[in-house]
């Protein structure tokens, strides 16, 4: 055995006392993590607290579940969605008009919505224009 290699033996205080090696560790990345821009993602309307006031307004006495809550948003935000669509149709048959009139709206619901709810909704939104261009008037004074 004489040819071979003696292992050095290290004592506990020396260990403590000598400086640690270093071995080669992967090294780590310091990147920051990316925020993702809000303007990549759209975000849903939410009509919840409506919802909620004119729930309380017809039935006090009435609560709604969160689930039921969400299929009533969905359901509000696909009737805002065919609407829309309905009057930017009107608009772009109109000619080249760029703004949605109070007409153009009238149409599509008259158009989306069924019988009693198309007259309602006629009616309603005629007298939010009014009311509307009302306190318009008023600001001005």
């Amino acid at each position: 055995m004489s040819g071979s290699k003696k292992t050095p033996t290290i004592t506990y205080a020396a260990a403590a006392a000598a400086p640690a090696k270093k071995t080669a560790a992967p090294a780590k990345k310091t990147t920051m993590k990316k925020r993702k821009s809000k303007a990549g993602k759209s975000v849903k309307p939410n009509f919840n607290t409506y919802i909620y006031r004119v729930l309380k307004e017809t039935h006090p006495s009435i609560g709604i579940t969160k689930k039921s809550m969400g299929i009533m948003n969905d359901f509000v935000i696909d009737m805002m969605d065919k609407l829309a669509s309905e009057a930017k149709h009107d608009l772009g048959i109109s000619g080249k008009e760029k703004t949605l009139r109070e007409w153009h709206l009238n149409t599509a619901v008259k158009l989306v919505l069924p019988g009693e709810l198309k007259k309602h909704g006629v009616s309603e939104g005629t007298k939010a224009i009014r009311n509307f261009n009302a306190n318009k008037k008023k600001e001005a004074v």
